[in-house]
């Protein structure tokens, strides 16, 4: 018998909610030009493609803070959906940010966000992460409190903003 252990995720993040709420947040969640309206980190979205989102898909967010361009890089890595019981899953991979075309947050080496919407009674969504910090920023203390920030930042944005029906305006 082969067992896979997995690592334990450094922070996990649950809401329940009812399946309407969870249709919102599921479209909102993969569908690229939605993004805007519910992730605080993405005032301005770069990627190859528009609408719906893909498996390997780049996107870049932006912000301006303190007359400052912040650019935040993120991969999809997976994108599951499920029938019995109803699911929704995205994974995404942190490549990195930028504050004005300069690297920044080197503190956080690697960094995974799995977010999975769970339909039916016990619904609801759970945001999950991995992440791996440098020695100096674990001996500091603070890569691990970056990355936690950011992961709590799309938990808060999804289940506060992300329940919300937009639509998406035609050019």
């Amino acid at each position: 018998m082969n067992v896979v252990v997995m690592q334990q995720p450094k922070l996990v993040l649950r809401k329940a909610m009812p399946d309407s709420q969870l249709q919102h947040l599921q479209k909102n969640l993969l569908n690229l030009d939605l993004w805007p309206m519910w992730n605080m980190f993405a005032s301005r979205i770069l990627s190859e493609n528009h609408g719906m989102l893909s498996p390997n898909q780049r996107i870049d967010l932006h912000r301006v803070i303190a007359q400052q361009l912040i650019e935040d890089m993120w991969s999809i890595t997976k994108i599951n959906h499920g029938k019995n019981p109803r699911f929704c899953q995205l994974i995404m991979q942190w490549h990195g940010q930028t504050i004005n075309g300069r690297t920044s947050a080197l503190a956080i080496k690697q960094l995974v966000v799995d977010i999975t919407i769970l339909y039916g009674e016990q619904g609801g969504v759970e945001v999950s992460a991995w992440w791996e910090v440098s020695r100096l920023s674990k001996l500091l203390g603070f890569g691990n409190k970056m990355a936690s920030q950011i992961v709590k930042q799309i938990y808060q944005d999804l289940t506060q903003n992300g329940v919300v029906r937009y639509q998406v305006s035609e050019d």
